[in-house]
């Protein structure tokens, strides 16, 4: 599934990236237009047009992903199949209840309800999450510090949250969303280099610049008449 999606997540974090290269402009444009927010939308849709980013993309990737989370947490509880279904032999055991490695005596926490058991997949889930959040770009954050918190915020809450949701949830479900993530954070590191050495060969004349990328066309030349 990664494979299929590469495509559309690499092209979400250019666009995420070049809307981090964005910030001050965008910030110099909420300031100005800050009593006219009719104008302020058209202004920003001209940068947006004029710098070739698409701020919608930064949520495709996740959007894309989530009716085959729910297809395979429907198919993971209902079908009978996966009842008792292993993973390893030491570690889930089955693929439809959670990986329990630890066993105890129920008790009550607050938003969990109800645990009998300690379960790794959801501990790692929250943690591959966490260092996939801090490896995003952050746009705003460099020239709105009201944001940057917001988004602070957010780099501790998801990784708690989440994992909460899914910590009682079948192991299948929680192992495939967890290996999803850490193929991401990879598949993440790869194409941010793949973005800084277009951007360094671009900076030492090896890529033509044109219109997008803020530079002057060069005409092209006249082709032979032959």
């Amino acid at each position: 599934v990664r494979l299929l999606l590469h495509p559309i997540t690499k092209k979400s974090q250019v666009s995420m990236s070049g809307l981090q290269k964005l910030g001050p402009k965008m910030e110099q444009i909420r300031n100005q237009y800050a009593s006219e927010p009719m104008e302020m939308q058209k202004k920003m849709r001209e940068l947006y047009r004029e710098s070739g980013v698409n701020p919608a993309m930064g949520v495709v990737p996740i959007l894309v992903q989530m009716p085959i989370w729910i297809a395979l947490w429907s198919a993971v509880d209902s079908s009978i199949d996966l009842r008792g279904a292993a993973f390893l032999p030491f570690w889930i055991t089955d693929l439809s209840a959670p990986d329990a490695i630890v066993r105890f005596r129920d008790f009550s926490i607050p938003l969990l309800g109800k645990i009998h058991s300690i379960n790794l997949l959801p501990l790692l889930m929250g943690f591959v999450m966490y260092l996939q959040q801090k490896m995003m770009p952050s746009p705003t954050a460099a020239t709105n510090p009201q944001m940057a918190q917001q988004q602070k915020i957010m780099l501790i809450m998801m990784p708690i949250l989440f994992p909460n949701m899914l910590y009682t949830g079948p192991s299948g479900v929680n192992l495939y969303i967890m290996s999803s993530m850490a193929a991401g954070v990879i598949e993440q590191k790869i194409t941010k280099k793949h973005i800084e050495q277009q951007e360094a060969d671009k900076a030492s004349g090896l890529v033509p610049v044109t219109s997008k990328t803020g530079g002057k066309v060069k005409k092209p030349k006249a082709k032979p008449f032959f």
